[in-house]
């Protein structure tokens, strides 16, 4: 289902990284990392079940580097860290796993507009985890506008 959509558009369908506590959205920046910035600048993507590609020329890979460092967008798509999922019963957590076996979430960094991987805060929906996970809620939204 498009939530973002024009019935009269002709371009094809793709997403939108929605980060909803800031109300922004996913973009590549000149250092092939991904920030959050204006949704009038995001970046559109095309996303198959794992993979979350950019929909450009370009047609990189989101990748996890590694814990606490910033998400890159890559060529090589055989990367395990290139390996996306929806987690927790929100929807609302992506998530990877690392060369260890650990499981690291998109989060916004907290002094800056890039956003970095993490290990997933209250991915199970546990009532009993005090963490704040919304620093960590990415949504892709589907359009064709």
């Amino acid at each position: 289902m498009i939530l973002n959509a024009d019935p009269t558009s002709n371009v094809s369908e793709a997403y939108i990284m929605y980060h909803p506590l800031t109300g922004q959205c996913g973009q590549v920046n000149d250092k092939n990392e991904l920030e959050i910035g204006s949704c009038e600048n995001q970046t559109r993507w095309i996303y198959d079940g794992s993979q979350i590609i950019s929909n450009d020329a370009k047609k990189k890979c989101l990748t996890a580097i590694g814990e606490g460092l910033p998400v890159a967008v890559f060529d090589d798509y055989q990367n395990k860290n290139s390996s996306w999922k929806s987690e927790s019963l929100s929807r609302l957590h992506l998530a990877t796993v690392d060369q260890n076996g650990k499981q690291l979430c998109l989060q916004k960094d907290y002094n800056s507009s890039v956003v970095v991987t993490s290990k997933c805060i209250c991915i199970n929906d546990d009532s009993l985890c005090l963490d704040d996970p919304q620093s960590q809620w990415f949504q892709l939204v589907a359009t064709n506008v």
